[in-house]
């Protein structure tokens, strides 16, 4: 305890704090800063693993990038980071490439372009696919815009704004595209980038959802060649050289106070940290359980925490292939495969009425709902010749980790989710020569995310319960994460700078 204390400590060593203390130490030069993580390597999601038997390392997320072209916010923070020519970036022709029933259509990775596939393809809903690109371009953009609304620097139209609190605010992407179209696997394409943030139609509020289709489509997409893991190790490299410390697989038990309001540090299992700033990336639902003290007043908060939902978690299947899977048939970077029948909503729908039983839950999210697959091999060849499939799921109907139940359940997702892609890319059969499965639990073990959210809270319809750090009784405290910033790695670089310019407020 005699130690001097740190000028600020972060708490979870995730892409928010690794992006948010390297933007501190860029703007005030001589901070001290402690980042803390329980985990062997930084980043949270945005980590690796590797398979020496296998020459093959995988992802834990999709580390697909959004907003790195021109106007977008995210390669205009990697600039100021002096990151942008440290990263090795793939700009994918693809945005992805949708298989159902034997039929293939690969949308550009550009909005006009998209636009005009879609028309070409659906030509009985032309009118529906313009006013959908319309809401992308204006409501989108503006939702897109929010950071630099609050500071000042992009000015909306007022009008647009009016009109889609008016008109969109209460309502999901499932009850707007409805609206909009009446062909079930046109409504299934559109709706699919929601896996990026974690949810479906019927989970998603439709502003938010217009803002991560223009964050994608209008502002282009890239891939980070190393992986995530690549981009939090320069955040981390940063912060090293500016004089921070990173203390890896240390546990932080405790946030300690003075006993009048104010945060005087950490406890943790390497001993104790001082800092009157200390930075929470980890779902808050787990800190106020477990990292502060019984006698903090924290009721107010908690009640607001009943209010954010956390996202869908993910069950993510990991394939190491024989050949390049280009030359098997796979020959896109990103695919969304989609089943023959658009009943996927109300499966999910009355898995969920049922209590999420387990066999309605499987049929529902495994073999109905939508697969996003993502073949790393041609994003990266030196990471190996791995192709990655994520389903959106629930850990509800998920039973408890090393039981012979789970252990059987694993088996189950793995060989559905497998034979879907087999079916969609038959020349891939006989050539899978490694799989591994990740599940719900998988991500509550690594990160203590609620329910093994792997992109922080839903942002439907609701938004209340996302501002539950506002009035917090410890003073000092502050949140980070995508259960405050949004989900995807983009929210989380704009958040983070957000936060790094209060610094002086602080």
């Amino acid at each position: 305890m005699n130690q001097p204390p740190w000028d600020a400590i972060f708490v979870g060593a995730g892409i928010t704090s690794l992006a948010c203390a390297a933007m501190l130490v860029k703007r005030h030069p001589g901070l001290r800063l402690l980042v803390i993580d329980k985990h062997i390597v930084v980043g949270g999601y945005a980590t690796t693993f590797s398979r020496p038997s296998q020459g093959v390392t995988f992802d834990c997320s999709l580390h697909k990038l959004s907003g790195m072209t021109e106007g977008g916010n995210l390669i205009r923070i990697l600039r100021e980071l002096e990151l942008d020519r440290a990263l090795d970036l793939v700009y994918p022709d693809d945005y992805f490439c949708a298989y159902r029933a034997g039929t293939v259509l690969p949308l550009a990775n550009n909005a006009e372009q998209a636009e005009q596939q879609l028309v070409a393809r659906f030509g009985h809903q032309a009118e529906g696919i313009a006013t959908f690109f319309e809401h992308v371009r204006t409501y989108g953009r503006n939702g897109y815009y929010q950071f630099q609304m609050l500071n000042g620097s992009f000015e909306p139209d007022m009008t647009q704004l009016r009109f889609a609190h008016r008109n969109f605010k209460h309502k999901t992407v499932r009850e707007v595209l409805h609206e909009l179209f009446d062909d079930p696997y046109l409504i299934e394409i559109l709706a699919a980038p929601g896996i990026y943030v974690g949810g479906y139609s019927e989970d998603l509020g439709y502003l938010y959802f217009l803002h991560v289709v223009y964050a994608t489509l209008n502002r282009g997409n890239a891939y980070v060649v190393g992986s995530s893991q690549r981009l939090s190790n320069l955040l981390a490299q940063r912060v090293l050289e500016a004089g921070g410390k990173i203390a890896l697989s240390t546990h932080v038990d405790d946030v300690l106070t003075d006993g009048n309001g104010n945060v005087t540090g950490v406890r943790t299992s390497r001993g104790f940290f001082n800092s009157a700033q200390v930075y929470i990336n980890t779902s808050p639902h787990y800190a106020l359980q477990y990292l502060f003290s019984s006698d903090i007043e924290l009721a107010a908060t908690r009640d607001k925490l009943t209010a954010l939902k956390p996202a869908r978690s993910t069950t993510t299947v990991y394939l190491v292939i024989d050949h390049a899977p280009a030359e098997l048939g796979l020959h896109h970077t990103e695919s969304m495969l989609f089943a023959d029948e658009a009943t996927a909503v109300e499966l999910r729908m009355a898995a969920e009425r049922s209590g999420y039983d387990t066999e309605l839950s499987e049929h529902a999210f495994w073999q109905m709902s939508p697969i996003e697959v993502t073949n790393y091999h041609a994003l990266d060849a030196a990471g190996g010749k791995v192709v990655c499939l994520n389903v959106l799921d629930s850990i509800a109907h998920w039973p408890r980790r090393r039981t012979p139940e789970y252990r059987a359940k694993k088996q189950r997702a793995s060989e559905v989710l497998v034979e879907r892609l087999l079916m969609h890319v038959p020349g891939l059969r006989g050539h899978v020569m490694h799989i591994e499965v990740a599940t719900p639990h998988t991500y509550v073990r690594f990160t203590n995310n609620t329910d093994g959210s792997g992109y922080g809270a839903m942002v439907g319809t609701d938004l209340k319960g996302h501002v539950f750090h506002h009035g917090f009784p410890v003073q000092g405290v502050h949140f980070l994460s995508a259960w405050v910033a949004g989900p995807s790695y983009e929210a989380a670089f704009g958040y983070a700078e957000m936060k790094a310019k209060q610094w002086k407020q602080a």
